[in-house]
């Protein structure tokens, strides 16, 4: 009779408590940045970053791709998170901006001025001071704020170049964020090489990384990134944002769903 009172009271302390709460299980790689977000969940998360270079008037590096992207995922009922660089805020796309935000998607950014924060050796010289990487933030997020987007809206950003050593990363983390890069072993991110670039690989080859480490290591809590970018050293089906809406319909086709950085904590 004990033992029944006992594993009553037990049930009913579970019950009151209600259901067990979902622990999170990220990837983070040596740095501490966030590479999977919960390998746990079948969920993917397409991200899409740009940067506007001035001094060639946007000819290499634009954010041109930003409009058949959002077109993509509208059609697909699908969110994104976007993460232009500060640079890409100009009247040129004011009303995609105005978009992004109107349609439900994640808008954060990777630094102003897109800064190139340490060498490439490992584990590579800072290139910045924290001072430096302080004011860069603050004049994106002035830039956020013109849009009505408040820095606690924006806890995640993906670093400048998806490049960072220990110390960097933490400079970034010190300016309140919590830092994101695409997942490890899948290559889109390559699309702004050309054909004479010595690592260059095709969007076919690029897209197939994905579904190699969809194999091997299964897409929960991927973090895909996609250039919305016209770079001119490509052609328009080698870029990877013309092949989003086959991306989005073989991950379905898979089964896994898409989440944004605004529903990560």
């Amino acid at each position: 009779m004990k033992t029944k009172t006992l594993m009553m009271a037990l049930m009913l302390m579970a019950a009151a408590a209600g259901a067990p709460k979902h622990v999170a299980t990220p990837d983070v790689d040596d740095c501490g940045v966030v590479r999977r977000v919960d390998t746990s969940k079948n969920t993917v998360y397409l991200v899409f970053t740009a940067h506007y270079s001035a001094n060639d008037e946007g000819y290499f590096e634009n954010f041109d791709g930003i409009i058949p992207v959002l077109d993509v995922l509208k059609e697909k009922d699908v969110k994104g998170s976007f993460f232009p660089t500060g640079a890409c805020y100009i009247p040129k796309y004011d009303e995609a901006i105005k978009r992004i935000i109107a349609e439900g998607h994640y808008l954060s950014h990777h630094s102003d001025a897109h800064l190139y924060l340490c060498s490439d050796d490992e584990p590579g010289e800072d290139w910045v001071t924290a001072d430096s990487v302080k004011c860069d933030i603050a004049s994106v997020e002035a830039k956020l704020a013109a849009y009505g987007i408040a820095k606690e809206d924006i806890p995640w950003m993906i670093p400048p170049y998806e490049h960072y050593n220990a110390s960097t990363a933490q400079m970034l983390r010190d300016c309140g964020y919590k830092l994101c890069n695409p997942t490890k072993g899948i290559i889109t991110g390559h699309d702004w090489m050309g054909k004479d670039h010595p690592s260059y690989m095709s969007a076919a080859d690029q897209l197939r990384t994905i579904w190699d480490y969809e194999k091997a290591n299964t897409l929960n809590g991927c973090i895909i990134l996609v250039h919305a970018m016209v770079y001119p050293n490509r052609e328009d089906n080698d870029r990877i944002f013309s092949h989003l809406g086959e991306i989005i319909d073989h991950i379905r086709e898979l089964g896994y769903d898409f989440g944004t950085f605004a529903d990560v904590e």
